[in-house]
């Protein structure tokens, strides 16, 4: 009977064992789910000054802790915080890494690559201390914590860390010393050259191993798989993505809050050169201020012309300043940011008036305010930057909402949902409505309002020319698949705009008047067409 027992509770064990986990196509496992084999302690700070027998010892005893503060349960890798890292028994030349994580507050942690710190994981809901303005935990997971202060890469591109909890994924590439990280699907270094921390004179290694971090509270790993990336894809990959060059101004303030700051990438030339004033997308609720602008760095730099990339307050952000409606942060943001690039003309080399607006979505919307928006300037004030003009040569957007007229939005498109946010209105549980049906029932009482931030609403006849790009072809009065972005929103805002008597350009699959297919295309043309 207990001969049976045994065998039962040792069948019933590997019954509730984790299976081995199952890597994507390409990729192997580093991690089996099981145990630790394959993995090894080591704290590569404790001992990169130590030698010989010392050193020796060191590790070995590492080693030995090793299985004391890592365990397994139910698939995962977990530690406590204490210990020495785990690090593979394997070491990586070229690579793409998937990874996912779950930690705690107060827990700080990162991923070595080729023995190398790091791609940082942060507690993200730390608050900024301008006394260490290096250290910004605020700014989220996915950067590459230990290379030099103010270069692409230290910090991730935005904020895409999950609650407490859940878990996140990473996507690592890594191929020469430049590294790729993207996080929860969202891209956060695009390219960047990793530093090598233990002697920046010399070249990042060739090869080394993964290493996981411990740091001052529980972190849990899962799924690590890796793929080795051969020398033929290497090179095609560096190819197709030119390293970004880091901003002549890094992190320049436009206002006290830590979020209203621009990057600026200076064109080299013996003359003032026009501008591309870059907004990002993301709703106003998220995104960073590299997102969509990297494509378009090399060739605008190439051509003359140099770019500032604006942060600026989400909603959230505006909302806690106290900014009523919320929407107002961003986009009064981005005039002021506007009016600090022009005070900066002469330093910068900048032409004042060859100034073109350009982002996506949310950043194209604020573009197309901007370009409609009378003139912000007031000459009258000591402030010499509150005197500077608001209005753009140009602009030139991607999937644009060009009204936040809820009626409009309805009656173009029906099964449309954007927009509330931005006036602080939300869904009533109580009434079982959502948000953009309570948008709709007190559209009439914030009428002023829409009047004020809806693009739409500003058109006149003294209007920079526009230019906008969809991805889908438009139907008018029919529900689409992504409303938020729907070229039903250009063909409106073109009509408008040539009833107003301002040129208008709009670009989707399919159109046949459009004579430039990209934002880039156009405002390499429009930036430099002569006055």
């Amino acid at each position: 009977m207990l001969i049976r027992f045994a065998l039962l509770f040792t069948v019933l064990a590997t019954a509730l064992q984790a299976a081995p986990p199952e890597p994507p196509k390409g990729f192997r496992p580093l991690f089996n789910g099981q145990d630790l084999a394959g993995w090894h302690g080591l704290n590569p700070h404790s001992v990169v000054k130590l030698t010989g027998e010392k050193k020796d010892e060191a590790l070995k005893k590492m080693r030995e802790e090793f299985p004391q503060h890592w365990r397994v349960e139910n698939g995962e890798l977990v530690n406590s915080g204490t210990g020495p890292y785990a690090t593979t028994d394997e070491e990586f030349g070229d690579f793409e890494l998937l990874i996912e994580y779950k930690t705690v507050a107060g827990a700080d942690s990162g991923i070595y690559l080729r023995g190398v710190p790091q791609v940082q994981i942060w507690d993200w809901n730390q608050v900024f201390d301008p006394k260490k303005p290096d250290r910004r935990p605020h700014l989220g997971s996915g950067g590459l914590f230990n290379n030099t202060p103010k270069t692409l890469g230290r910090d991730p591109i935005a904020l895409t860390d999950k609650p407490f909890g859940q878990w996140n994924t990473f996507r690592i590439k890594q191929i020469g010393a430049r590294t790729w990280v993207t996080l929860n699907t969202r891209l956060e270094v695009d390219g960047a050259a990793m530093e090598n921390y233990w002697d920046k004179t010399q070249p990042f290694p060739a090869k080394g191993p993964i290493m996981l971090q411990t740091h001052g509270g529980e972190i849990r790993w899962r799924n690590i798989f890796i793929r080795d990336i051969k020398e033929d894809e290497a090179k095609k990959f560096l190819a197709e993505n030119p390293p970004i060059p880091n901003p002549t101004e890094y992190d320049v303030a436009y206002g006290p809050h830590p979020k209203q700051v621009m990057h600026f990438w200076k064109a080299e030339s013996d003359k003032p050169t026009p501008l591309l004033f870059f907004v990002h997308g993301g709703g106003w609720t998220q995104g960073g201020r590299l997102s969509g602008v990297t494509k378009m760095l090399p060739e605008m730099l190439k051509n003359g012309i140099s770019v500032v990339s604006v942060e600026y307050r989400f909603i959230s952000e505006a909302t806690k300043d106290g900014v009523v409606p919320p929407v107002k942060g961003p986009l009064h943001d981005a005039a002021l940011a506007l009016q600090t690039v022009r005070s900066k003309a002469k330093e910068w080399n900048i032409d004042k008036e060859r100034i073109g607006a350009s982002g996506g979505s949310a950043g194209a919307c604020t573009s197309l305010w901007l370009a409609f928006h009378p003139d912000m300037a007031d000459p009258k004030s000591s402030d010499p930057i509150a005197r500077e003009s608001t209005r753009l040569w140009c602009a030139a957007v991607n999937g644009a909402q060009t009204t936040l007229d809820p009626q409009q939005m309805k009656d173009w498109t029906p099964n449309s949902t954007y927009g509330a946010h931005a006036f602080g209105i939300t869904g009533d549980a109580t009434k079982k409505t959502s948000s953009f049906a309570e948008f709709l029932a007190k559209r009439d009482s914030i009428k002023e309002w829409i009047a004020e931030y809806s693009p739409y609403a500003l058109v006149t006849s003294d209007d920079p020319p526009v230019y906008m790009s969809y991805s889908e072809a438009p139907a008018l009065g029919q529900d689409r698949k992504d409303p938020t972005h729907t070229s039903n929103f250009g063909v409106k805002l073109q009509e408008h705009c040539k009833a107003n008597g301002v040129m208008c350009e709009l670009f989707y699959p399919g159109a046949t008047d459009a004579k430039h297919d990209s934002t880039q295309a156009y405002l390499l043309e429009r930036l430099k067409v002569a006055k």
